[in-house]
C-alpha cells in the first residue's frame, strides 16, 4: 500500500476526514460567493474559518479555529513528524495550565504561544542563535498584532528590523576562536525583510504617528537591543537604512 493510500485508510478510520470543501462556512453553513485565499470572518455569523490543505486528499478545506490543531497533526503524521508533534503539545498544555494559574482565568492559545515564545529566548540567546532568536520575536509580535496590541506590534517589529539590518547568526557556540571566524552579527550583510517593513508601515499609519515619534521609538528600541545583545550597528545608522525602505 503507498503511503498516500495507507494515510487516507488512517484517516477515515480515525473518522477524521475534517473541514468543508465547498464555499461553506464550517460553523453555520452559510454559503460564500467564493473560496477565501486565507483566514476570513463569516459574512452571517462573524465567526472566523481558517483555509488549510488537508493532507489525506490535498484539497483545500475550510475549517473552525479550533480544528486548526487536528489538521497539523494529520500533517505531522504525513510527514513523519507525529512524536515531534505530540511533545509539542504536551508542551503547549502545561504552559497553559501554569497560565491558567498564574492568570486566574482559561488563557487563549495566543497567549500561551506568546509564552513559549518569550521563553525561547533565554535558550536562543544563551546559545548564540540570534537568527532563531529573531524568528522568536517576529512570531511574538505577529501574536501581539493578531489581538490587536498595536502599541506593543509596532515596537516588537521595530526590534525585529533592528536586529535584521545588524546580520543575525546562528553561531551556537560561545567559543572565541569559532566567534571570530563566524561572529554573532555581521551587518554587512543585514537585510530589511518586506513583509516585515509593510507590518512597520501599516501600524506607524494606524496608530497615526509621525515620524519623529516613530524615531523616538526606534531608536529607544534599538538603544536597548544593543545594550543587552551587543549588536555593533549604530542606531542613527540603522534608522537611516530603515527611513529609505519606509520612503
Amino acid at each position: 500500500m503507498g503511503l498516500f493510500n495507507l494515510l487516507k485508510t488512517l484517516f477515515s478510520s480515525k473518522q477524521v476526514a475534517i473541514g468543508n470543501t465547498d464555499p461553506v462556512c464550517p460553523y453555520c453553513e452559510h454559503r460564500l460567493d467564493k473560496m477565501p485565499g486565507r483566514k476570513k470572518k463569516c459574512p452571517a455569523c462573524a465567526k472566523s474559518m481558517l483555509v488549510r490543505t488537508r493532507p489525506s486528499d490535498r484539497k483545500k478545506i475550510l475549517i473552525k479555529e479550533d480544528q486548526a490543531v487536528l489538521i497539523e497533526e494529520q500533517w505531522s503524521i504525513a510527514n513523519g513528524t507525529h512524536d515531534e508533534f505530540l511533545a509539542a503539545r504536551r508542551d503547549h498544555q502545561l504552559e497553559r495550565a501554569r497560565l491558567q494559574k498564574q492568570l486566574r482565568r482559561n488563557p487563549s492559545s495566543n497567549e500561551v504561544e506568546y509564552s513559549q515564545l518569550a521563553k525561547s529566548l533565554d535558550h536562543f540567546a544563551k546559545q548564540m542563535q540570534w537568527g532563531f532568536y529573531r524568528t522568536a520575536r517576529l512570531a511574538m509580535g505577529d501574536l501581539l498584532k493578531n489581538d490587536q496590541r498595536f502599541e506593543e506590534a509596532l515596537n516588537v517589529y521595530l526590534e525585529v528590523c533592528y536586529i535584521d539590518l545588524n546580520g543575525p547568526n546562528n553561531c551556537g557556540t560561545t567559543e572565541p576562536e569559532i566567534l571570530r571566524e563566524d561572529p554573532p552579527f555581521e551587518p554587512e550583510f543585514g537585510l530589511l525583510v518586506m513583509e516585515v517593513i509593510c507590518d512597520v508601515d501599516v501600524l506607524f499609519h494606524n496608530l497615526n504617528l509621525t515620524k519623529a515619534q516613530l524615531k523616538f521609538r526606534f531608536f529607544q528600541i534599538a538603544n536597548n537591543v544593543r545594550s543587552s545583545l551587543g549588536t555593533p550597528l549604530k542606531p542613527n545608522r540603522a534608522w537611516h537604512l530603515l527611513l529609505q525602505d519606509l520612503n
